[in-house]
């Protein structure tokens, strides 16, 4: 049986069965292809090419190299690095694979590791000129660059050969507004939401903050955009806080209010919007009004089953409650806005 004897200066040498030592290079599991050292002048038995063993232990360094780099570039151990790894031997045994190549980009980049992201998806690329999900990718990972003009490049070149991809065409939006061009976002951002079956609420919200970049005083526009999202996707709470937002830096506040009373008519929780009712009336003068909301939210905390009124965010509403109704009105107005 083989056994690892200790040498000099701590390193270790492999001794065989029949106690003839050699380095770790001659295990069992290379010697098993033959010696793969170059034949040389002392050694006529040392040959310089194996015949069929060459080629697997080829195949068997190039992977463990592939490995070794693989790790060596990762700046971390992460969810994504045993799946990079696996990819790295596959693309050691099938060099230029474009979807491997995509694979691997795609963990790269998730991974924040946008140089290696880059080189894959370059690679992909020049294996296979016409791939537009590497020229996409390759133009989400420019973009996080800040290369602003390649990445708007490239997505035109995507967009050319792919008028319908909605991923690069809201890439294209979110790289006009990095350049500072809102005003020729919007109308990317209208194509995205006009061509999305199910659109996400943070395509209108997208739209919407981009419109007032564009122009500050188009949240009208805005807010017509974010009531398109209500419609379509229903009682979203992050459109109807945004409408609310909106209607408040407008002015509109009894606009605001009248969407609160909408929203309150279809909700079994109401202290948070109550409050929230509150703090548009109190930010508008309406004091006393105001108060009358903050009582009400308390008085909903207060109808809450004990369990879920001990809760951390309900104790923390109450404090904040408390405190607002503690503050005593100076100027009690009650004439809308």
């Amino acid at each position: 049986m083989m056994s690892w004897k200790p040498m000099e200066r701590g390193s270790w040498k492999l001794a065989s069965p029949e106690g003839q030592t050699g380095n770790a290079a001659t295990s069992p599991f290379l010697s098993q292809w033959g010696d793969w050292r170059p034949a040389s002048p002392g050694h006529p038995d040392r040959q310089a090419a194996l015949p069929a063993a060459s080629l697997s232990l080829r195949m068997w360094f190039l992977l463990l190299l592939a490995f070794a780099l693989a790790t060596a570039r990762l700046p971390a151990h992460g969810p994504d690095h045993e799946v990079i790894l696996a990819l790295t031997a596959e693309l050691a045994l099938k060099p230029g694979d474009v979807q491997l190549h995509l694979n691997r980009g795609e963990r790269y980049r998730s991974h924040g590791d946008l140089t290696n992201a880059r080189i894959d998806f370059e690679a992909a690329l020049s294996n296979n000129p016409a791939c537009q999900p590497a020229r996409l990718r390759l133009a989400l990972v420019a973009r996080d660059q800040d290369r602003l003009p390649e990445a708007l490049q490239l997505l035109d070149r995507t967009l050319s050969a792919e008028g319908t991809n909605l991923l690069a065409r809201a890439a294209r939006a979110d790289v006009l507004v990095r350049s500072g061009r809102p005003a020729d976002a919007v109308p990317e951002w209208d194509r995205v939401i006009a061509g999305s079956r199910s659109p996400r609420p943070d395509l209108f919200l997208s739209r919407a903050r981009t419109i007032l970049m564009a122009d500050t005083n188009a949240w009208r526009k805005a807010l017509a955009g974010i009531d398109e999202g209500l419609r379509r996707m229903g009682p979203v709470p992050s459109l109807q806080r945004y409408a609310l937002e909106l209607e408040e830096q407008g002015g509109d506040t009894t606009a605001a209010v009248l969407r609160i009373d909408a929203i309150l008519e279809g909700v079994e929780r109401n202290e948070r919007w109550l409050t929230r009712r509150g703090d548009l009336l109190r930010n508008a003068g309406r004091l006393a009004e105001a108060r009358k909301d903050y009582r009400r939210a308390l008085a909903a905390l207060d109808r809450l089953p004990e369990r879920l009124r001990r809760t951390i965010a309900s104790e923390e509403l109450r404090r904040e409650l408390d405190a607002k109704l503690a503050v005593e009105p100076k100027n009690p107005g009650t004439s809308p806005r």
